[in-house]
């Protein structure tokens, strides 16, 4: 459940929820529900990545730029992105050894490294773009969300931007979840410039579209109470106090 602010922030047990969180999807049999062959899953998946990286390649400034994917798992993003080798400084922060393997693995020529997202080590205003897929709706605690929050300032230079995929709601069958409004993500980017749209549709309804999903996805999409997550970007100002 996500936590309230309080006065005595436990980290380490925020981090540690989040690592039990992943072994329990392993365990439980969970990521069957994540299986891109049902056509009406299939079909969101395909537009909200779709529309994380075409944000991502409109949000670098150039060659030679680098980009955090916080929170990367096994690294896919990377393969996604239309570029050759080399262009860009790709670095992965996980918090989890074993997707930081599977990603370096993945990868070898690419950077990942294990860490919180609140804590990178990474020098201040080092970093050209982050990406945060999944990432914030994941955090157990405001003061998590909060601090990861303050890192990613630590970490963009001023102009920068901030890839954004995350849920809208919360999931009820998944107490691990939390969706993030518009306003939340206000406060804990209060002055950024925000490019960000509802995109997608809400997953146990897709997913039961099964041969339907051709027509039905698209035309339940266009409800924008139907749309499941948050898309787009978010710009660090040039200035800030």
């Amino acid at each position: 459940m996500h936590s309230r602010d309080t006065d005595a922030w436990d980290r380490e047990a925020d981090l540690q929820a989040i690592r039990d969180t992943y072994d329990r999807y392993g365990d439980a049999g969970r990521t069957r529900l994540w299986d891109q062959h049902v056509p009406g899953y299939g079909r969101l998946v395909d537009e909200l990545q779709g529309a994380l990286v075409r944000t991502l390649e409109s949000s670098i400034p150039g060659a030679g730029a680098r980009i955090l994917d916080l929170g990367c798992g096994d690294g896919s993003l990377a393969g996604d992105l239309n570029s050759e080798p080399g262009v860009v400084d790709w670095i992965g922060v996980d918090l989890r050894p074993e997707a930081v393997a599977a990603a370096g693995q993945r990868y070898p020529d690419l950077t990942f490294l294990l860490a919180s997202a609140d804590a990178v080590p990474l020098d201040a205003g080092s970093v050209d773009v982050v990406v945060t897929r999944l990432l914030f709706s994941s955090l157990p605690s405001n003061e998590l969300e909060t601090a990861v929050a303050a890192e990613i300032r630590r970490l963009l230079r001023p102009g920068g931007w901030l890839v954004w995929l995350d849920l809208r709601y919360a999931n009820p069958t998944n107490p691990a979840v939390h969706g993030l409004p518009v306003r939340r993500i206000d406060r804990l980017f209060p002055g950024w410039r925000q490019e960000l749209r509802a995109a997608g549709l809400l997953p146990p309804l897709a997913r039961r579209l099964g041969r339907a999903a051709r027509i039905a996805y698209p035309a339940l999409a266009a409800l924008p109470v139907l749309r499941s997550h948050l898309v787009g970007r978010l710009q660090r100002p040039a200035l800030e106090p």
